[in-house]
């Protein structure tokens, strides 16, 4: 991630609060928004409160995509170009870390053969198992979803799945000394969750109905069921579990926006 060291000093120039969004950004996805100076430690930390607002950002940007394209395709080729586009925007960097989960998942009970698998580039049978099934029940739910309903899904799914990882790292132990994980702090992490909680409050009020509602409490029920699986799995996390848990709710959100209201 761009500005992993810092000086002392406060970086001058743009507001704290769109460096701290840029540097959320270039986390998340390949697009160049780090800044070239390099920035305190502290504020590359506050930076992963941004989280869920980069994600709302993708949402919208893939919902005005999807928009454009039902000019020239369907609902399946689009839904399969959208899906598509989110995997380069991002760099697959989670899709990555669900097939390297679940390939450590084979190793049963044993932790310490998990991480090991878990740092092999090499993706073995469960791990592409699991981005099948993954890639399915995107492709199905969006496939299913029309007009309004669907900008909405995607939007919400992608802010969403981003607020988990703040939600499933909270207060868990990081088991790796250095990765995409390691930002996880004792220090920033309130400071952290309370903006995370607060940016996806506020992006959900434009689109808030009983459906938001329900894949809002269906992704917090997801991330707590993430954490103690991985305490009991791992006794920790690590980048890869926590971009594991991002993928499975924005899944999960995106097929709750398919079911019909009970009667």
């Amino acid at each position: 991630m761009s500005g992993a060291a810092g000086h002392a000093d406060e970086p001058t120039g743009p507001p704290r609060w769109w460096l701290n969004f840029r540097l959320a950004a270039s986390f998340l996805t390949l697009l160049p928004l780090g800044p070239r100076a390099i920035v305190p430690a502290r504020v590359n930390m506050e930076s992963f409160g941004f989280f869920p607002a980069v994600g709302f950002a993708i949402g919208a940007a893939l919902a005005l995509e999807d928009r454009a394209l039902a000019h020239l395709f369907g609902n399946s080729v689009r839904s399969l170009l959208v899906i598509g586009s989110a995997a380069v925007l991002t760099g697959a960097l989670h899709i990555d870390a669900l097939a390297d989960t679940a390939d450590a998942l084979g190793a049963g009970r044993d932790r310490v053969r998990a991480l090991e698998i878990m740092r092999d580039s090499r993706i073995g049978v469960f791990g592409a198992f699991a981005v099948a099934l993954w890639l399915a029940l995107e492709w199905s739910a969006l496939a299913s979803l029309h007009g309004t309903q669907r900008a909405i899904a995607l939007y919400a799914a992608f802010g969403l799945s981003r607020w988990t990882m703040l939600v499933t790292a909270w207060h868990m132990d990081y088991l790796r000394p250095a990765g995409a994980g390691s930002f996880l702090s004792r220090d920033s992490e309130p400071l952290n969750l309370r903006r995370a909680c607060l940016l996806t409050a506020t992006a959900l009020i434009p689109v808030l109905t009983w459906r938001t509602w329900s894949e809002l409490l269906l992704a917090a029920t997801l991330a707590l069921a993430a954490r103690g699986f991985y305490r009991r799995w791992l006794g920790g996390v690590t980048g890869d579990t926590i971009g594991a848990a991002a993928v499975v709710v924005e899944a999960a959100v995106l097929v709750a926006a398919t079911a019909h209201p009970l009667r």
